[in-house]
């Protein structure tokens, strides 16, 4: 028996511990190169979950910053008002002012600027709205005259803001120049000029000045007193919107209970908006963090394999000295933890570079993103979390038996996949992970953060079923091979364990570094999609509901075609008639444009884009018949034969240009007469498509204010019979009625005569036979639009109250430019089918323009400025430009380096611990013949054979898990819901030229390790 150790057995505690501590720190230092593997492993798992961490709050900031910057001033400002009459107030106003600013000042930090309004007010003989600001120049733009002098209590300059009426003749209160509020202006509540203003609004510098000014009884006049402080974009931090919030509600507490009159406001919904944005990007990116710590721990696992020889030969020979079982776990313990401490110290702190580096490139403060996520107190308790787990897996590792792995009988793995894959459908089962999911919480970020581990987990599982035959299969096809081949074969074969390991973190870290590349890709590719499939052409005009110019108003269609190539679409939207509040939106374009617009993907529809347009084209004309006018008629006349009620008669043209006029030619008595009406411009040319017969506008009248006044019933209908001769136009008459019909009320009663019942629901027409009453439109639908159609494929649709009849003759589950279930026609058909029904609903209202980028400076001027345009390529560049999208395909990209960085140093590990485990195997190889060259290509083949296995496992669950999580997280790099969704992407030149790089750096590496094979015995 050897000699027991003085100090192993020593009583001293004590002195047993120090030596144990130093004997480990003492290997640690001589066995320093496969520590260093190791070490490197754990600082890069680190350093890549330090960067998602501080990485995730930088983008989350900068997103915050560019949300706020893109509102106007007036949109994120905070705002105190009070209003009344001083003298009926118990507070004077030098208190309400002192406390207003009191409450406001902490909120963000800076001095509220003053406003004060004096509302229709009567100065100097002239009824004005009369008011001031602190510090006036900034909000308003001076067309003439000059800004005006600060107010003092003997003279008080104004300039006129708005409104109309005459102005006070005060030499007090003198006007000084014409100017208009800035747009944005927080001023919009007090000196609001979008609307018609019918008093002038004169505005003054200097809220106390005003309040000095000798205006007799001025304490009498009731005023709203403001005070806003604006928000810069830079002042608020994502990590600070909470609080934020918080300020304001208790200042708008603060001044109520001083005061009924107070009122504050403040951007809490637009502020709660890019908080919840900005949660729902960091908690995407726990995707990240699950994927980092599924590297670190794999990657310790498989180093504690590999270290597994040399640790057993240590405590084998320290306990022929007398070491205790305690001691030589006390020395793992020491030797591991200080590995475990300084690499995550190490990474930890390169992750908090990378991150500042992030933070910088997207704008945000780098210090004080590190001091709110890595080097916060959650920041380092997560890293001291992460070196004690590292430590617990590797000395866990390293007493545990591979012996099962990939045998016949259930281990302990197989269960913990069971259960892993138990908790993969039951993430499935909770559904979509949409942006509401991720905003909400409710432990989705549990799920997002487990979600790649869980996968992995079952994938290495079944990757070690499945090869552990293959690699006898390997090794009896080995055995006609050369020498090298089948000593590699053999040696993977007879240590299968040490093997599965080797070939599992591989595919590990390939599947991890596959999943990161390909969820790039699928976001990044979306980002493209969205842009297009939001505007499906270069540029999208429609008309601005501020301004309500159509696009026909706006310029003919030569003036856009002077442009480029436009399309005219007509936009709508409409139920399913039965289902209640079944919505949809209707598109009605050219068939043949359904070919072309930009956004199409193929996954919209089970058939393609030209099968789809062949079934909506038009067999026969659909253009709306009816009589054509001269384009030379300035007036038309319409000879009139009526008996019975009286009615209202109108004309209804539709216009050249593509709308339509009314040309209303009063209400008619009985009797006969010829109607005349004049012809606007844009009618002349046009085409009569029908005669309006309507409730007389006085009987209307009538009838409405004899309803609100007594419960008596009343007249809603009048009956009569009326004969129409041919209309004349230009010197021209017109042709006749024959295949006229009648609807709402009209039934033909002989050759251009009708028989009518007209009241105020609905109006009336005679006009002539379109196609459409015959033949239902034909329409691709969604899919719960068409389930609502008979056998027929037949369905009736409401569009915007006008019904019609439409037939399926194709199924589309996403089209350009609409949101949610779509129905789609042919314009001309859908446009004659709605204005049949009520002439002037059917005419396009968008224009999508084929153009070059240079068409845009044109857009913006007239006639084209009256319009919303959108821009296809500004709506691109906006998406990629966004910081959550930015910092998110930065990250993934990142980790894909890393992964397989990692991989490369599993391969450098591994053969290392070949060259160092198996010396004793390749002496006694030298000594049965075997030269150094052949001893290096075996263990060369051996690498490569399981890399090439772990490789091709890995790209496989790679793709499995980026189909689950593309499935599973539907949340655009913006951090949005996709529209359209995201489908799984693979960059195939970047895949190729990455993996060719995996296969250059991993053959050099290992080279290089195995150039010198030590064939000395142990």
């Amino acid at each position: 028996m050897p000699r027991r150790s003085v100090v192993f057995s020593a009583p001293v505690g004590a002195r047993r511990l120090l030596f144990v501590v130093r004997l480990g720190l003492v290997r640690l230092r001589a066995r320093a190169g496969r520590q260093v593997l190791l070490a490197t492993g754990i600082a890069v798992g680190a350093a890549m979950l330090a960067a998602a961490v501080g990485g995730s709050v930088a983008v989350q900031d900068r997103a915050a910053q560019r949300a706020l910057a893109a509102l106007d001033p007036s949109d994120r400002s905070v705002q105190a008002v009070w209003s009344g009459v001083p003298t009926q107030s118990d507070v004077p106003v030098a208190t309400i002012d002192r406390e207003a600013r009191d409450a406001l000042r902490p909120v963000g930090g800076r001095e509220p600027f003053g406003v004060l309004l004096f509302r229709e007010a009567r100065f100097g003989g002239a009824v004005v709205n009369l008011g001031a600001v602190d510090g006036l120049r900034p909000w308003v733009k001076i067309h003439s005259g000059r800004l005006p002098r600060p107010c003092r209590p003997s003279r008080c300059e104004t300039i006129v803001v708005g409104g109309e009426g005459a102005l006070p003749r005060l030499s007090y209160l003198p006007v000084v120049g014409r100017a208009t509020i800035a747009d944005g202006a927080p001023l919009e509540g007090y000196f609001g000029t979008r609307g018609r203003q019918h008093v002038p609004i004169l505005v003054a510098e200097g809220v106390r000045g005003l309040t000095r000014l000798r205006i007799p009884d001025v304490d009498l006049i009731s005023r709203t007193y403001g005070w806003i402080e604006t928000v810069a974009p830079g002042s608020i931090h994502s990590w600070q919107i909470e609080g934020f919030a918080d300020r304001i509600v208790r200042a708008s507490s603060e001044l109520a209970a001083k005061s009924d009159g107070f009122g504050v406001s403040g951007p809490l919904d637009t502020l709660a908006a890019v908080h919840s944005t900005g949660q729902v990007a960091g908690r995407r990116l726990l995707l990240i963090g699950g994927e980092a710590a599924v590297l670190l721990l794999g990657f310790a696992v498989f180093a504690a394999t590999r270290l597994r020889r040399d640790a057993e030969d240590v405590w084998r020979r320290l306990s022929w000295f007398g070491a205790r079982r305690s001691q030589l776990a006390l020395l793992s313990i020491v030797e591991i933890a200080a590995v475990a401490v300084l690499a995550t110290a190490l990474g930890w702190a390169i992750g908090a570079g990378l991150a500042a580096f992030l933070s910088r490139h997207l704008g945000a403060p780098a210090g004080s993103v590190l001091g709110h996520s890595v080097l916060a107190g959650s920041g380092m308790v997560l890293a001291a979390g992460l070196a004690a787990t590292a430590a617990l897996v590797v000395l866990a590792s390293l007493r545990a038996r591979l012996a099962g792995l990939g045998g016949r009988t259930i281990t302990v793995a197989d269960a913990a996949a069971f259960g892993a894959l138990g908790a993969v459908a039951l993430a499935l089962a909770r559904g979509k992970a949409d942006a509401q999911a991720l905003a909400a919480g409710g432990g989705t970020g549990v799920v997002l953060l487990l979600l790649p581990g869980l996968v992995v987990l079952v994938a290495a599982v079944v990757f070690a079923r499945v090869v552990t035959p293959l690699l006898r299969l390997l090794e009896r096809a080995g055995r006609r091979g050369p020498v090298p081949l089948r000593l590699a074969a053999l040696s993977i074969a007879r240590h299968p364990g040490s093997a599965l390991v080797v070939a599992s973190f591989l595919m590990i870290s390939v599947s991890l570094a596959v999943f990161a590349a390909d969820y790039r890709a699928t976001l990044a590719q979306n980002v493209h999609e969205q842009a297009t499939y939001a505007v499906p052409a270069d540029y999208v005009l429609g008309e601005d509901l501020q301004r309500l110019v159509t696009v026909q108003q706006a310029a003919p269609l030569a003036a856009y075609r002077n442009l480029g190539e436009p399309t005219l679409v007509f936009r709508g939207s409409g139920s399913v008639s039965g289902r209640g509040a079944f919505d949809y939106t209707l598109l009605g374009l050219p068939a043949n444009a359904v070919r072309r617009i930009d956004g199409w993907r193929g996954d919209f529809s089970d058939v393609p884009r030209a099968r789809l347009a062949r079934a909506l084209r038009p067999s026969r004309p659909v253009a709306l018949r009816g009589l054509d006018l001269p384009k030379n008629a300035t007036e038309i006349s319409l000879p009139l034969a009526l008996r019975g009620d009286r009615v209202n008669v109108a004309l209804m043209v539709r216009n050249t240009r593509g709308d339509f006029t009314a040309l209303g030619l009063g209400d008619q008595d009985p009797g006969r007469r010829v109607l005349h009406a004049r012809l606007p411009a844009a009618a002349r040319g046009g085409r009569v498509v029908a005669l309006r017969l309507g409730f007389p506008a006085l009987a209307a009248f009538a009838a409405g204010h004899k309803e609100s006044g007594t419960n008596a019933p009343v007249n809603d209908a009048f009956h009569g019979f009326a004969t129409f001769g041919r209309l004349r136009a230009g010197g021209r008459t017109l042709g006749g009625y024959a295949n006229w019909t009648g609807v709402g009320g009209v039934s033909i009663a002989g050759p251009g005569s009708v028989e009518f019942l007209v009241n105020r629901a609905a109006d009336s027409l005679f006009r002539p036979r379109q196609v459409t009453d015959e033949t239902p439109v034909p329409v691709l639908a969604a899919p719960d639009v068409a389930a609502a159609a008979g056998p027929t494929g037949e369905l009736g649709l409401m569009v915007g109250g006008v019904p019609i009849s439409a037939k399926v003759v194709g199924t589309v589950r996403h089209f350009p430019s609409v949101t949610g279930d779509a129905v789609v026609a042919d314009l001309g058909w859908l446009s004659t089918a709605l204005d049949a029904r009520e002439p002037g609903t059917g005419p396009a209202n968008e224009i999508w323009l084929e153009a070059p980028a240079a068409a845009a400076g044109r857009l913006a001027a007239a006639p084209f400025d009256r319009l919303a345009v959108a821009s296809q390529r500004s709506l691109d560049e906006s998406l990629r430009s966004d910081p959550l999208a930015r910092g998110s395909l930065a990250i993934l990209g990142g980790t894909a380096v890393v992964a397989l960085a990692l991989a490369l140093l599993g391969l450098l590990l591994t053969v290392a611990s070949d060259r160092s485990d198996e010396s004793g195997e390749l002496f006694d190889l030298e000594t049965q013949g075997a030269s150094e060259r052949d001893l290096r290509r075996h263990l060369r083949l051996r690498v490569g054979m399981l890399g090439v296995i772990g490789t091709l496992g890995g790209i496989a669950t790679g793709v499995v898990l980026g189909a689950l999580v593309v499935d599973v997280v539907t949340v655009t790099a913006g951090a949005t819901n996709p529209d359209p969704p995201l489908v799984l992407t693979f960059d195939w030149p970047l895949l190729a030229l990455g993996f060719a790089a995996l296969v250059v750096l991993a053959a050099t590496l290992v080279a290089t390790a195995s150039r010198h094979v030590s064939r000395r015995p142990v």
